[in-house]
């Protein structure tokens, strides 16, 4: 018998732990679902990103050191990277699924400016350090590594958006007192923040852009350009400024990786709801019972999964660079 996650009967070392720190209050408790969807995540993402280094990374080492390595993989990343519409599509539900677990965490913690503070500091040490090796290590190649806006940095604007609306519904909430009608009510305007993140998605595909199918790709796809919001007068500076917010449609934005705060940020405020209706309830122990060894390497990585993800980034490219080194001794 499963008694708010824990089994009853046969608790476990693990239910012991879980049971001290719940009723003493000494630590937030983590729900392995979570840690488990977000590991994934990392790994797929982890995965995606050595085909690209492949792709993108690999000639240029192997340029610069007269090796020839993982030439006979180039085709095949190439292929897996741009051609592939499964990756494509695993693509765009990987990521979304990401962003969701983003906001359902937020809902499971009152720090979130404390989230967006770090995460802000390392998206802007990725694009000064990407914009140093474009300048010294890929100068003249076809290449770049600039990242302007990133993973990160929406991930860093989606959860700033979440704490502001957030904070807002707290307020409203203390200002509705004590009453028997009023603690519904503050129950309901909890689910603010995933409430705009449902009217910017309409608002994003109604106004701005809408879900692409074409080949079997999909993606999101602005149908607005720069001179539909600004006019004709339009300069690079208000381009680069507004393709923050939106992929605008004809317009150069130069950024490897690369995703506006639409419809991206909504995606993470649409996950508050879900936190709410789930782990803000008795539901958010369903799953505790298939918790068990043997989705710890994941949790793992669900863990840790911010940190993980910045250092792969410099991690892989270091290894390949390394590894051709290596290779252009014999």
């Amino acid at each position: 018998m499963y008694v708010q996650g824990i089994r009853i009967d046969n608790p476990g070392r693990d239910g012991y732990i879980k049971m001290t720190r719940r009723y003493s209050g000494r630590a937030r408790e983590r729900y392995w679902e979570i840690d488990f969807l977000r590991g994934l995540c990392v790994f797929l993402m982890i995965f995606d990103h050595f085909m690209h280094c492949i792709i993108n990374v690999m000639p240029t080492i192997n340029g610069m050191l007269g090796t020839h390595l993982f030439e006979d993989w180039y085709q095949a990343a190439r292929w897996y990277c741009y051609s592939w519409s499964l990756r494509q599509q695993v693509w765009l539900l990987v990521t979304s699924c990401f962003f969701l677990l983003c906001g359902i965490s937020s809902t499971l913690t009152r720090g979130n400016f404390r989230r967006f503070v770090p995460l802000a500091l390392v998206a802007c040490g990725i694009t000064l350090v990407t914009q140093i090796l474009d300048e010294t290590l890929f100068a003249g190649s076809n290449f770049y590594s600039l990242i302007q806006f990133g993973v990160v940095h929406m991930i860093a604007a989606g959860i700033l958006l979440y704490a502001l609306l957030d904070n807002a519904a707290v307020s409203i909430a203390d200002a509705l007192g004590e009453r028997r009608r009023a603690q519904w009510a503050k129950k309901a305007v909890r689910f603010l923040p995933g409430l705009v993140g449902i009217a910017l998605f309409i608002v994003y595909l109604t106004c701005f852009g809408h879900f692409n199918t074409d080949g079997g790709f999909w993606r999101f796809t602005t149908d607005v350009t720069l001179q539909d919001i600004l006019g004709a007068g339009a300069t690079k500076e208000q381009g680069d400024f507004l393709s923050m917010f939106l992929d605008l449609r004809g317009y150069s934005y130069r950024s490897s990786d690369y995703f506006p705060i639409l419809p991206y940020a909504a995606i993470i405020l649409i996950g508050g709801i879900i936190g709410r209706l789930v782990y803000h309830t008795d539901a958010k122990y369903t799953f505790a019972r298939f918790d068990g060894a043997w989705n710890k390497p994941l949790c793992f990585l669900g863990r840790h999964a911010a940190f993980i993800y910045v250092v792969h980034m410099i991690v892989i490219p270091c290894v390949l660079a390394l590894f051709a080194l290596i290779v252009s001794l014999f």
